[in-house]
């Protein structure tokens, strides 16, 4: 390279220098003073189911320690869809989150054809917040199964004849796994939604069920229904005299429901900080606590953004086989 080459590349590296520390002072100084004004927290669910109340439970709590309102805005639809492409609209400035599940990010990648996001390239993980197991639940008349063993035992006495209600993907996921880790036939019965299996498992329709908590706390209650097991990894702290599958001898049975925080894509790490901060503070709030162990929630664990961000890719990784072998699609 000449000497007139060098002078004018170093002249053109010095513009670009110019111009870029501006920018970056700029946006560091946005971050810094974030948040100047409200937060939006699009939530992909109907106002008033369980999912919609922990988000606004959680929201009060964060605007506490964020110090500017967290204004919940519902745009329920399409599996999530709707809000997850609500929330790629927006600028990367902290202004916008999104509440959601794990079906936005880890099931829909194999449920459908051609959705219209990537799970890893259009978001910001900033919070794993809640989570819930799957439940196997049984009535408790004369006759039901007592335990997770005597369902095993006669399941295996009669093969494809024990019938089980699951309404959610992961629910049924779930049976499918608890099927071929007890080497056993039952025969998984679909349902539209979870008050629906409550309702069968409760008049005797089906056997037993695998399902979400919530729709069974008035029957567990009244003595109508008992929890026989759940499918997480660790107790759940809400019912912690009921065992984990896998402490029973099936093994590989670990689904739990979990909901988290996300922002756009390019969301500076200081906010996604702060948020993910504030969102581990306010669901460890003893009132927050008590609220969500009536949905069936509990807080996670880890909460940080590496946590969420390590749970999507191994949930992916996870979860697309299952799905992949069930057959399951919603396009």
């Amino acid at each position: 390279m000449n000497a007139r080459r060098v002078c004018r590349f170093l002249g053109l590296l010095a513009a670009f220098a110019a111009g870029l520390v501006p920018a970056l002072a700029s946006a560091q100084g946005a971050a810094s003073a974030w948040p100047a004004r409200p937060i939006r927290l699009v939530v992909p669910f109907v106002a008033g189911g369980g999912a919609d109340v922990a988000a606004r439970l959680i929201a009060a709590k964060l605007q506490m320690q964020l110090g500017q309102q967290v204004v919940v805005d519902n745009k329920p639809g399409g599996n999530t869809l709707i809000g997850a492409q609500e929330l790629m609209k927006a600028p990367p400035d902290g202004y916008t989150l999104l509440w959601s599940i794990d079906q936005t990010f880890v099931l829909n990648p194999s449920l459908y054809n051609r959705l219209p996001y990537d799970p890893r390239k259009d978001f910001t993980p900033v919070a794993l917040a809640i989570t819930s197991p799957t439940a196997v639940i049984a009535r408790t008349q004369a006759g039901s199964v007592g335990d997770v063993h005597e369902l095993v035992k006669r399941a295996r006495a009669e093969p494809g004849k024990i019938n089980i209600g699951a309404a959610a993907i992961l629910s049924q996921m779930a049976l499918e796994e608890f099927n071929r880790s007890a080497g056993i036939e039952i025969t998984r019965v679909p349902y539209k939604g979870s008050a629906e299996v409550a309702q069968a498992t409760i008049a005797g329709d089906i056997d037993a069920a695998f399902d979400g908590m919530a729709p069974y706390v008035q029957f567990v209650k009244a003595g109508r229904a008992k929890i026989l097991a759940v499918t997480s990894a660790r107790r759940f702290s809400g019912l912690p005299d009921v065992p984990t599958l896998d402490e029973l001898g099936y093994k590989g049975v670990d689904f739990s429901v979990w909901f988290g925080v996300v922002g756009p894509a390019g969301l500076p790490p200081e906010i996604a900080k702060r948020v993910s901060d504030g969102v581990d503070w306010a669901i460890r709030q003893p009132d927050v606590v008590e609220k969500l162990l009536v949905f069936g929630f509990e807080p996670a664990a880890q909460t940080s953004v590496s946590a969420l961000k390590g749970r999507i890719d191994s949930d992916l990784v996870r979860y697309s086989p299952v799905i992949k072998k069930l057959g399951f699609k919603l396009d």
